[in-house]
């Protein structure tokens, strides 16, 4: 490989990063716009003539459940639509919620899209031609589609803690979400993909945003819902049933110069 793909293997993180800012941004949200969040084939819907029969629990009690189930699983996938800044933001994330072993997937929107890969302590980046034209020009880059880049360490910890764990634990610590436990967050019954959930919501004041955990002892989280300024929404699902991920064959490996 020339000296060129190794300049663009410096350029990688300035590509990258600006997405993985912007996740982090609407993903944590703030106090004025919480959570943004997924495109995902799971419909939810409310439903007014939902099971009224039994008393709804607390939104803080399915906060604090929800939370807890969500921190204490081994793994899961998230699939996200969101809206920063004007600019719509995709995501999906599968793997362990360690990120020891886990896809994820970003883009804004459009052709130009990236996917890493991490198994086995290495990062593996694939992309489109779209965002390696954008990189190292348009000859080069149709010889890197479909080839995986080894992310030497240096340039792997630009993209910061980017897992799991750390998503779900800032989602639920920032103060724009974890307003829906307060007593001023609602209840309501919902389904998904025909299953009954729970819909937390703000009684007043609120702006859209909402939390869906299941209807049963585990309130499993299942999607978050964005605000009516930044739309969006996260969908959760395949709580400790991602299965384990191998690294790209060595064919479509390609180690970047140091």
């Amino acid at each position: 490989m020339s000296h060129r793909p190794c300049r663009a293997g410096r350029a990688l993180v300035a590509g990258v990063l600006p997405l993985t800012v912007a996740l982090a941004l609407a993903g944590c949200g703030s106090e004025e716009e919480p959570a943004a969040a997924a495109s995902s084939s799971t419909s939810s819907s409310s439903s007014s003539s939902a099971t009224t029969e039994a008393k709804a629990p607390s939104a803080s009690e399915l906060y604090t459940k929800a939370r807890a189930t969500a921190l204490a699983s081994k793994s899961a996938h998230i699939v996200g639509e969101m809206t920063n800044e004007g600019k719509k933001l995709v995501i999906d994330l599968a793997g362990t919620v360690d990120g020891k072993n886990q896809s994820l997937e970003l883009s804004e929107g459009g052709d130009s899209k990236v996917t890493i890969v991490t198994v086995g302590g290495q990062n593996y980046l694939s992309a489109t031609e779209e965002f390696w034209a954008d990189q190292v020009g348009a000859d080069l880059a149709k010889n890197l589609q479909g080839r995986f880049v080894v992310l030497p360490d240096a340039q792997a910890k630009e993209f910061g803690d980017l897992t799991l764990k750390s998503l779900l634990t800032e989602m639920f610590e920032d103060k724009g979400l974890s307003v829906l436990q307060s007593a001023n967050a609602t209840v309501e019954k919902t389904t998904v993909d025909g299953a009954d959930a729970w819909k937390i919501t703000e009684k007043v004041g609120g702006d859209g945003a909402a939390l869906i955990v299941s209807a049963d002892e585990k309130a499993t989280l299942l999607r978050i819902e964005g605000t009516k300024e930044s739309p969006g929404k996260l969908d959760f699902s395949e709580w400790d049933k991602v299965p384990a991920l191998e690294a790209p064959a060595k064919s479509k490996i390609i180690e970047l110069p140091k």
